[in-house]
């Protein structure tokens, strides 16, 4: 899954409307990233997103946009948004489509037909992007200082001395870094013993 912002996400959704109005108006044309930047901030004004939009971020904007319509079963509108000075898509679609060929699509679709609404893209992708925003501001784990990990694995080992087999002192050691680095002893001791 790509990590999308709240902007890309918010983004996308105005650059769908618009694309899709752009589709039906517009056949086999194509828009600059400027324009559409600029055709968005004069359809939403009041939008703090697209007024702070700019051309040089679309691509991320237009990543979320093809996974929405792929997903849909829809032709790619973001083939519509092209490059001012070469008049092609850019370099991260053109690696993978041929955008004369997906403009076409474009123009042979009939959008006046399309039923689907990005509400649900937009609740999960916000979702998600919210998911990873609180996880950054969550407190990380203090590490572990040397002589406390240290007796965490003496007081363990003590208690489970028979089921622990061999130990030798590289494991122990190893065990010992792992939960100075926040891992319970149990989780370390696994780790351990995974990698042989």
């Amino acid at each position: 899954m790509t990590l999308r912002t709240l902007a890309d996400i918010e983004l996308s959704r105005v650059y769908f409307e618009m694309l899709i109005d752009f589709a039906k108006r517009r056949k086999g044309e194509t828009v600059s990233y400027g324009e559409l930047v600029a055709l968005a901030k004069a359809a939403y004004p009041d939008h703090a997103y697209v007024q702070k939009a700019i051309a040089v971020s679309m691509g991320r904007r237009l990543d979320a946009l093809r996974d929405f319509t792929s997903s849909n079963n829809l032709p790619d509108l973001s083939s519509l948004v092209v490059n001012k000075s070469t008049g092609d898509n850019g370099e991260g679609f053109k690696r993978s489509f041929d955008g004369d060929s997906v403009r076409q699509q474009v123009a042979d679709f009939d959008w006046n037909s399309v039923q689907v609404s990005f509400e649900s893209f937009i609740a999960t992708e916000k979702e998600a992007a919210l998911l990873r925003d609180a996880a950054k501001r969550a407190p990380k784990p203090k590490r572990v200082k040397e002589d406390v990990a240290r007796q965490m694995w003496w007081d363990y080992f003590k208690d489970n001395r028979a089921s622990l087999g061999d130990i030798d002192e590289r494991r122990k050691e190893a065990i010992i870094r792992l939960i100075m680095a926040c891992c319970s002893v149990e989780e370390a001791l696994q780790q351990v013993r995974a990698a042989g």
